[in-house]
């Protein structure tokens, strides 16, 4: 619901209506002092103007955004686009008008501004642009339309608008030098892709832009049209995301734990383009006292909702130590899933690498 406030010079206070309405009845009879009753009268002739002016703006007036987009990586930059209606009757009564926006924690305005002043012309709509800086959920925290009344009767404040909010997530693209593909494998004893192991091929099918490599070039000889591989899929196709926030020693939170996410959510995408199935732990409690753990799926959902999980995560949360993390995850993931831990120990290997 909108609120109207109105910031105006001290002697048109509402608070001091019934004492100019005194003056003007009593003064007015008495010599000398009938000036004042005057005066009283043209104060009240000029709150009287100001709050049929307040009525006439906030019936006219309207403001609402509209987004396209409700989720957003880091980085990313978008267009918000905001809709005045009244414009033609603020320029009739002639009363300048501004916007002043202000963002949450995570969002940025051009030149990294979390403040935004606009001054309305002529136009109904507006693009702002919006830059999305710092992982987790936000919003516009502040919108208030500003109406300068004339002759100093003071400026009209309207908040209460419905705001736009955003998830960021975390940036799902390769930042340090990882070698994916180990990871893709596992520890096995096989070290190849089992979707790429010719013993598992099943059949061929015809060509869909997949790699080179999976084109079988003998049935491609024998139909005359390009033809792919198509494997089996195996039980190690599964995999288990361990995501340890804890620091070296086992316990409290990782000094570099953004960089944890980053790269939990970069395998996730990863192995999900893969065709491959996922399920995500994290170590840290949800509203349950339970391990936060997303159940294994595949598919483009899960990785919508794997990304949105870590994007929840804050530093108030309430983690798990590693040694029992690592103990509940042994006795509650997939039985034949290949697990992969995010942890202290990764960032390790990846600085060495």
């Amino acid at each position: 619901m909108r609120q109207v406030e109105v910031s105006t010079p001290s002697l048109l206070d509402e608070k001091l209506w019934p004492a100019y309405i005194g003056i003007l009845v009593f003064f007015v009879w008495f010599p000398y002092v009938w000036p004042f009753a005057y005066v009283a009268g043209v104060i009240l002739g000029l709150m009287l103007a100001r709050k049929w002016l307040t009525k006439q703006i906030v019936e006219a007036t309207g403001l609402s955004f509209h987004q396209k987009e409700q989720l957003l990586f880091v980085n990313d930059c978008v267009s918000l686009k905001m809709d005045v209606t009244g414009i033609e009757r603020l320029e009739t009564l002639g009363i300048p008008t501004s916007v002043r926006l202000v963002t949450g924690r995570g969002l940025m305005f051009d030149e990294d501004q979390s403040v935004h002043t606009l001054q309305l012309r002529h136009e109904s709509t507006y693009l702002l642009p919006i830059h999305a800086k710092q992982r987790g959920p936000v919003q516009i925290d502040e919108c208030t339309l500003q109406f300068k009344l004339p002759f100093w009767l003071g400026t009209i404040f309207v908040t209460g608008f419905t705001l736009p909010s955003w998830i960021i997530l975390p940036c799902i693209t390769k930042q340090n030098r990882f070698d994916s593909r180990l990871v893709r494998m596992g520890d096995r004893l096989v070290k190849h892709s089992p979707l790429n192991d010719p013993l598992m091929m099943q059949s061929t099918k015809r060509y869909e832009q997949e790699p080179v490599k999976q084109i079988d070039w003998v049935a491609t000889a024998k139909t005359g049209k390009l033809q792919a591989k198509v494997f089996q899929r195996q039980n190690l196709d599964t995999f288990t995301l361990a995501l340890d926030l804890s620091g070296p020693l086992g316990n409290g939170l990782h000094a570099r734990y953004e960089e944890l996410i980053q790269q939990a959510a970069y395998l996730v995408s990863y192995l999900l383009n893969e065709d491959c199935k996922v399920e995500l732990f994290i170590n840290r409690l949800d509203a349950d006292n339970q391990i936060d753990h997303l159940r294994m799926s595949d598919g483009r959902k899960q990785l919508r909702l794997a990304l949105v999980r870590l994007a929840w995560i804050y530093e108030s949360d309430r983690f798990v130590a590693s040694k029992r993390f690592n103990q509940i995850i042994d006795r509650q993931k997939h039985p034949h899933a290949e697990v992969i831990r995010i942890d202290a120990s990764l960032m390790n290997r990846i600085a060495v690498g």
